[in-house]
């Protein structure tokens, strides 16, 4: 009996000293989201002092697009023009009489893991109607900006 109970404490106090170690697994979620920059310059397009007629140009255009420090690809879309004489189909970019809707696409190309863009750009010309009143006139464009739909 006396060997039975020496057993019993010896073994308890080895099982006392021991330490046990556990595997603790822990999940790690994220959601990795957009991030848009966009740089639209200049800030105000200028066309300085013209007469009526076609095809006045931007005195500082053109307009650039740099979507640098995104994380995705960029779409830029003229979404409305307001002001006289800008509105209607007198502002033109690159051109086109009509510039709601156009959009330029700003793809990332993935560089040493950033993306990198190509600036993009648009000539605007200005179209002056005759008998048009004189004077400072100012007007917008204004731009929707989104990346791609997120899955």
């Amino acid at each position: 009996m006396k060997k039975l109970l020496l057993f019993w404490v010896m073994f308890g106090v080895l099982v006392g000293t021991m330490s046990f170690a556990l595997a603790i697994v822990q999940d790690l979620t994220v959601t990795v989201g957009q991030d848009i920059h966009i740089e639209i310059l200049p800030d105000e397009v200028d066309f300085g002092i013209v007469t009526p007629g076609p095809g006045k140009p931007a005195t500082n255009g053109p307009i650039t697009f740099n979507a640098a420090g995104s994380n995705v690809d960029v779409t830029v879309e003229v979404d409305d023009v307001q002001g006289f004489p800008f509105a209607g189909s007198t502002l033109r970019l690159d051109g086109d009489d009509t510039p709601i809707g156009l959009f330029w696409l700003l793809e990332c190309t993935v560089v040493n893991n950033i993306c990198t863009y190509e600036v993009a750009s648009t000539v605007p010309t200005l179209d002056i109607p005759l008998g048009s009143p004189q004077g400072t006139h100012e007007g917008t464009i204004t731009y929707t900006v989104t990346g791609p739909v997120p899955d």
